[in-house]
């Protein structure tokens, strides 16, 4: 019996290790790095999705999966890393030109608010690298820092780029996340006007639904670290959908408040393909 315990003990870590280098480490199958590229057909138009977690998929639901799906004429590269902010997105930017794109996607700013708003996810953020010693959070740093990978993009590639406003960040649209998004988001309507890009309201088309749904959620926003940890267990453990999971806490749109349910990630692919259609 002793064993058998201290079996599931090593294997229990061992999965907890497994999980944590899959959400800070790891690059989403079809990364845009040299060896992808190289074997990709060179005749088909490339589109590069660039972003963090919401764009990476792998604890949430995987939008760009379905976008790739929906093209089967394109290349598309998932270029979402887990837990970055425009910080850590900056110092990425090369991989995306390397892909030489003729779309792109940019879905950034969640992880930028998170560090903001709590000085512990802030810390988190700094212990992984995201952010380095000589970065400061905050609305004027981001909005330089997506102004200069804007600039850079549209300087070394011939990309057609959208931007995406955030996607919603709990489902209290009164909360300090929420209402420091809304203002993230305008950051990144006036960037996109002024640089002429084109711009995807995911984060108006889930203000939206929400209004039309309204959520019963169990929870405040300040839980989100033990409901990813719920979700991701309850979904490679258990085999739940994203959506079941975000119906156990009462919520509509994520099953933690920071990721895309079913629901809202197959939103966001829908947008992302008529925007590539049109």
């Amino acid at each position: 019996m002793l064993l058998v315990l201290i079996i599931f003990i090593v294997l229990l870590l061992g999965g907890l290790f497994v999980f944590r280098l899959m959400l800070t480490h790891l690059k989403p199958s079809g990364y845009p790095d040299p060896r992808n590229i190289s074997v990709s057909d060179k005749n088909k138009p490339v589109l590069v999705c660039f972003g963090d977690s919401n764009t990476h998929g792998n604890v949430s639901y995987n939008w760009v999966n379905q976008v790739r799906k929906e093209f089967p004429e394109m290349t598309v590269f998932n270029a979402g890393i887990n837990s970055d902010l425009t910080f850590s997105l900056l110092r990425r930017v090369d991989d995306v030109v390397l892909a030489d794109p003729d779309y792109i996607t940019i879905l950034i700013g969640t992880n930028d608010v998170n560090a903001v708003a709590y000085e512990v996810s802030e810390k988190r953020y700094r212990s992984m690298n995201r952010l380095l010693k000589d970065e400061n959070t905050g609305p004027e740093g981001f909005e330089e820092n997506l102004k200069t990978i804007i600039q850079i993009l549209k300087s070394r590639t011939k990309a057609g780029i959208a931007l995406l406003s955030l996607p919603l960040m709990g489902e209290d649209l009164t909360n300090k996340t929420n209402t420091l998004a809304d203002e993230y988001s305008a950051v990144i309507l006036k960037i996109a006007t002024f640089e002429n890009l084109s711009y995807i309201p995911v984060r108006e088309e889930q203000k939206a639904y929400l209004l039309e749904n309204p959520p019963r959620s169990k929870y405040a926003f300040e839980k989100y670290p033990f409901l990813l940890t719920r979700s991701v267990v309850l979904h490679y453990f258990f085999g739940q959908s994203w959506n079941k999971i975000s119906e156990g806490i009462g919520n509509v749109l994520s099953p933690d408040f920071m990721h895309q349910n079913d629901t809202a990630g197959k939103k966001i692919a829908d947008q992302v393909i008529k925007w590539i259609n049109d």
